[in-house]
């Protein structure tokens, strides 16, 4: 590491002449000897009287000085500026690093603190001094050292804002550990009259790991805004005054939680439980507007099945719900290891679990409203007649069935009840090695069956004079240069190409934004893919030709045996 003051001692000279300068210059301005912190930055503590008070300040430079500028901060952890990064953090002066400029001298940045500490001064009107901003805070940097967060969802705030003024009520938040610290969610209202009312926006598998608190809420009257009080019996006063009505359930005489709503939004406090103190709690509240494009408004009402919740079928998955779609039925019945972390949109706090069961957590917890209905059962297996009937019958309501498994067999039982139930179907690879992917869909009346459509990607490598690729598990293969394995971006990479596809074909769009119905995807220069990218669009030609008109007299036969049997089974 380059050391900026003995490399540049010349720059060190003139840093300390320029503050010795400002000090001569001025009557505000007082400054110790530099000296190094633990961490080896060179240090000056200095004192700033400003507003009648001392305050008592070190300017610390930064290893990469000059190319990044000094800070200014309380020697003390102490609040001195609402232009300041957290108790005790640094002041946001007139240069940062987004205009820093290495002309500036640390003595500039002194400067500024004092124009800051100056400019806030308590002003005869009340309050204090306003001084311009030189950038806007981001949420971020105001909750960095704030360890209890309440988290405001849209549809409570919508529930708040419809409640009358005045209106008083029990309500549960769920707290969330997160390293340290905690995110509060307000879960459920409980009205001395009515309904209860329970966020379900919040996912349900979230509760596993928080914990339930109860609290008081209440909507305060017209114009009335909550205060910043920090004694409890102020508070308390308050809530009198604007006539708080305690809710007939709370026998708690206690007062530990409190939320308010008024007309800036949500507000949390945190009542002392042995001193007269409250707490208020950082807001973080859910923003309008809608993240999904137009075509995605439908979604909600749309189902898709799919086999495999392997690598590319987990993220698959979750990338279809995250985008709208409603209901998703899963089916796999393999459990999650340790080693399939590298490449799975799982995580470890999943090892051990079947993977459906698994994806259909990840899945309320990033699309609650989404409801997922899982089989644990593997198909084209050893498994009981009925169960795969039970399944299929599942697979076959949907509006789109997927192959995520590059099972043969699967995919031939997959494409059979597709085309029996005139569903479209979308199935994708990832070759060995990882060195690309093949993504192919059947749509009824517009493409090939799916037999009929794989067999045409093998006509075409035929006359490339290529062989089909292997699918193999776990994704490996060897060439002259040793062992290939596909990685996480490689199956990423094939998966959301999927999940484009399988948005495409569930809004019908017309005409569709693929104008082929497969497509062989290269991430490396292998096979016929010339570099990473290198896309083969593969035409799979038009529907099957019309079956053989059936028989009338079988066709009557069967229909009336069919008849029969629904009048015993109605019987």
């Amino acid at each position: 590491m380059t050391i900026w003051y003995i490399t540049d001692a010349a720059r060190l000279g003139a840093e300390h002449q320029a503050l010795r300068d400002l000090a001569g210059r001025v009557d505000w301005l007082s400054l110790n000897a530099p000296r190094l912190d633990g961490f080896g930055r060179v240090c000056v503590d200095l004192e700033i009287l400003a507003n009648e008070r001392a305050y008592n300040a070190t300017l610390r430079y930064p290893h990469t000085f000059p190319h990044s500028p000094p800070s200014v901060m309380p020697s003390e952890p102490e609040s001195w500026s609402g232009h300041q990064y957290g108790d005790g953090g640094e002041l946001c002066l007139e240069w940062g690093a987004d205009n820093w400029v290495t002309d500036l001298t640390g003595s500039h940045m002194v400067e500024s603190a004092e124009r800051l500490l100056t400019g806030e001064a308590p002003q005869p009107t009340g309050g204090l001094g306003q001084v311009p901003s030189r950038h806007e805070t981001t949420v971020g940097q105001t909750l960095r050292f704030r360890t209890h967060r309440l988290v405001v969802t849209r549809a409570f705030a919508e529930q708040m804002r419809s409640l009358p003024s005045g209106w008083s009520a029990s309500g549960k938040l769920l707290w969330v550990e997160n390293d340290k610290r905690r995110s509060i969610l307000p879960v459920t209202l409980i009205p001395d009259d009515g309904e209860d009312w329970i966020d379900a926006s919040v996912p349900k598998a979230l509760s596993s790991s928080g914990t339930l608190h109860g609290t008081r809420v209440w909507c305060l009257p017209a114009g009335i805004l909550t205060p910043r009080l920090e004694s409890a019996s102020a508070m308390r006063a308050f809530m009198d005054q604007h006539g708080y009505r305690a809710p007939s359930s709370d026998t708690n005489q206690a007062l530990d939680l409190l939320l308010t709503w008024d007309d800036n939004g949500a507000q949390l406090r945190l009542f002392a439980a042995d001193a007269d103190e409250v707490y208020d709690v950082a807001v973080v509240e859910a923003k309008g507007g809608d993240r999904l494009p137009p075509s995605h408004r439908d979604l909600a009402a749309r189902s898709v099945g799919i086999v495999g919740c392997g690598s590319a079928g987990s993220k698959l998955a979750v990338a279809l719900a995250r985008a709208g779609v409603g209901h998703l039925v899963l089916v796999d019945d393999d459990v999650l290891l340790p080693e399939n972390l590298v490449r799975n949109e799982l995580d470890w706090t999943s090892v051990g679990d079947h993977k459906a069961n698994a994806v259909a957590k990840r899945i309320d917890l990033v699309a609650p409203g989404a409801v997922v209905e899982v089989h644990l059962k593997r198909l084209a297996a050893q498994e009981a007649s009925g169960v795969a009937d039970s399944v299929l019958y599942s697979l076959q309501k949907c509006d789109l069935v997927i192959d995520a498994t590059a099972e043969p067999s699967v995919f031939n039982l997959l494409a059979g009840i597709a085309s029996a139930s005139r569903r479209p179907m979308l199935w994708l690879e990832i070759f060995a090695g990882g060195f690309g992917g093949l993504i192919a869909r059947s749509r009824p009346d517009l493409d090939p069956s799916p037999q009929r459509g794989r067999a045409a990607i093998e006509a075409w490598c035929a006359a490339q004079g290529v062989s089909p690729p292997r699918v193999e598990r776990p994704y490996e293969a060897s060439d002259e240069q040793g062992p290939m394995i596909a990685d996480d971006a490689d199956v990423t990479v094939i998966a959301a190409h999927a999940a484009q596809m399988a948005l495409d074909m569930l809004a019908a769009a017309s005409p569709s934004a693929f104008p082929n119905s497969a497509y062989l995807i290269g991430l490396r220069e292998k096979w016929i893919f010339s570099q990473p990218f290198h896309t083969h669009a593969i035409e799979l030609g038009g529907p099957d030709a019309s079956s053989t008109a059936a028989d009338p007299k079988m066709s009557a036969d069967g229909l009336t045996l069919a008849l029969t049997l629904i009048k015993d089974f109605c019987a």
